[in-house]
């Protein structure tokens, strides 16, 4: 009997949860894909699909099933998610994977019982609301000008908890938030800290500018959220370590979040690659004899070598993770791990940014002029693809570059 096996072909899901989340939203596929079109060439926030993969329990897969949720726990079936998700539409990925990225951590941290710890905030009462349906998450960290130890997001301690003031930038997901997930400053008497706070969408002094309007990515809801004289509650906050250090020992849930991030641009690509080959092999395409030309077989394997670097990369370096997150809690890893899978993580992504812009500028190629038009999936797909660049941990690239080498020569 002769033995089946998989030849580094498209990536799946490792669990029976991960394949229960990927069909989901393959059911959704043809409405996200219109609904991308529409959001792409409008310009606003791909809401209907979000409310679409929210009622269908896609943003609760992370979350324990006795909670409501799936019960996915492995990074790789994650980013399968995401890539799928991808395939249909990159800015409600990006837009998903900032939540869910999330909540697949509150969860991690549940599982391990690190939730009960002094200090903690209340991880299991979300996921509860996540599997509810009554909570969906905005990463609000990025603002302009400053990195991750630096921010200008103030929260002041007063006599009745916390008071946030600031604007946070590329706050995918914005528009549909219930609560903001933040990364600031607090400021106290024994000095400043770098925190987290998790601030209700409804909290007096909170405005979502919706003002997001990028070359691609168009339908994410990347916009600005201002904080302003928001009072949170003492609990609310967590202080995480001191300010304006770089503490490696907080690299490890940045690593993570970028190594689940590539499932968005491999999905880009997996799609771009499967519109060239339909284009070339439909019969009422204006080039289907071409195929036999030198070229277009070279630009062809070209697709499929790219891919498979890509595939192959990425799904090591998720096994590599999973491997450890499945067996340790959060954060117990020393200085010189959490450096190695930052560099890991800061790797592959180059490694399948790289891969997607090729697979992707092959595709437009292969499919001649159509593929230039505004509203055609590979145009929408050849600005999506071009985020990937500003989007790491580290960024702009330089950075990425110089902690790769730090790293390297530091071994």
């Amino acid at each position: 009997m002769p033995i089946s096996l998989s030849l580094n072909s498209e990536l799946r899901p490792a669990t029976t949860s991960g394949e229960q989340a990927v069909a989901a939203v393959a059911k959704l596929h043809d409405f996200l894909a219109e609904q991308a079109r529409v959001t792409d060439q409008e310009g606003r926030f791909a809401r209907d699909s979000v409310e679409a993969l929210a009622e269908a329990g896609v943003f609760a897969a992370t979350v324990p099933v006795e909670l409501g949720g799936l019960g996915v726990e492995r990074l790789h079936d994650l980013t399968m998610i995401t890539a799928r998700i991808a395939r249909a539409d990159a800015s409600v990925a990006v837009a998903y994977y900032m939540h869910i990225a999330l909540a697949w951590y509150f969860a991690r941290v549940v599982r391990f019982g690190a939730d009960t710890e002094p200090g903690y905030l209340p991880r299991r009462e979300w996921l509860e609301a996540i599997g509810e349906r009554r909570m969906l998450l905005c990463s609000a960290v990025a603002e302009r000008g400053a990195d991750y130890w630096n921010l200008a997001t103030t929260a002041t301690a007063s006599y009745n908890g916390w008071a946030v003031n600031g604007r946070k930038i590329l706050a995918s997901l914005s528009p549909a938030a219930t609560h903001f997930y933040c990364r600031l400053k607090a400021e106290r008497g024994d000095g400043a800290h770098l925190a987290s706070a998790m601030i209700p969408a409804d909290t007096p002094g909170v405005h979502v500018e919706d003002d997001w309007d990028g070359l691609g990515l168009r339908g994410s809801g990347s916009g600005s959220v201002v904080f302003s004289e928001c009072v949170v509650p003492e609990e609310a906050l967590l202080v995480r370590g001191p300010w304006g250090k770089r503490d490696a020992g907080m690299l490890e849930g940045r690593a993570v979040s970028g190594m689940g991030l590539n499932g968005v641009y491999l999905g880009l690509a997996e799609a771009a690659r499967d519109l060239a080959l339909e284009t070339l092999s439909s019969p009422t395409s204006s080039r289907p004899r071409t195929t036999t030309a030198a070229g277009v077989r070279t630009a062809i394997a070209e697709m499929e070598i790219a891919l498979t670097a890509a595939r192959g990369t990425l799904a090591t370096a998720l096994q590599d993770f999973d491997s450890y997150l499945l067996l340790n809690k959060p954060q117990v890893l020393t200085d010189d791990m959490s450096r190695a899978m930052m560099k890991e993580s800061q790797s592959v992504s180059l490694i399948v940014e790289r891969a997607a812009v090729a697979v992707i500028d092959h595709a437009m190629r292969l499919t001649g002029g159509a593929g230039y038009h505004a509203r055609h999936p590979l145009a929408r797909a050849y600005r999506d693809v071009r985020a990937a660049a500003y989007m790491p941990p580290y960024s702009p690239p330089e950075e990425a570059a110089d902690f790769i080498a730090e790293t390297a020569l530091s071994d």
